[in-house]
């Protein structure tokens, strides 16, 4: 509720005395005592007339319009430009937080398997760095072969083989950085949107 005097509004709380009351009791109070010295006041019931904020605006003072015809108080703000250093850190608060989510993603894209050479592989971190790891000691050893726990099993696996895994893995897990890097470049030049964030991903 605001408060309506003599033509003008004001953000001013209802009096205690007057709460309970109903809305149109409120909008006109000539019939109260003149004692409390509200017979001129009037509280009426706000709407918001904001519309959508402009490029590069920000909120400015609050705007109180009177719609005597309806006994509602119009409430809006004036939008005021922003100056270049409100834009620049909103644009990083914005560019920070996109890196943030498209990081996620890209963890989660990274992290979540690959099928290689009809083989399931986990791809979590701890599980690269095993297959690195394997994939060292068998370029050391042409005749290493090792039992390989994939998702679906334990499978056996040549040196070759097991060089072969961890270069497509690789690869894999590089294209997943490669693409974070793609929509990064996409929040740096305001293209990006909530769709991109799924796309794009290697599989």
């Amino acid at each position: 509720m605001i408060k309506v005097k003599d033509g003008a509004a004001s953000r001013e709380p209802l009096p205690d005395f007057l709460y309970g009351l109903m809305p149109e009791s409120v909008a006109d109070l000539s019939w109260t005592d003149p004692s409390l010295g509200v017979q001129d006041v009037a509280w009426w019931p706000e709407e918001n007339a904001e519309g959508e904020l402009g490029t590069n605006k920000k909120w400015g003072a609050e705007v109180l319009t009177l719609d005597a015809e309806r006994q509602v108080v119009l409430v809006s703000r004036k939008q005021v430009a922003m100056t270049a250093a409100e834009k620049a850190a909103r644009d990083s608060a914005i560019a920070a937080e996109w890196a943030g989510r498209i990081a996620a993603r890209r963890f989660q894209a990274e992290t979540g398997g690959v099928t290689v050479q009809g083989i399931p592989v986990n791809t979590e971190r701890d599980s690269q760095a095993l297959l690195t790891g394997a994939a060292f000691a068998a370029s050391l050893d042409p005749a290493y072969q090792i039992k390989w726990k994939a998702a679906t099993g334990f499978v056996d696996l040549t040196g070759a083989q097991v060089i072969g895994l961890a270069s497509q893995v690789r690869a894999f897990v590089q294209a997943c950085f490669n693409r974070e890097a793609e929509l990064l470049g996409a929040v740096a030049d305001s293209s990006i949107t909530a769709e991109m964030l799924e796309e794009g991903w290697p599989q």
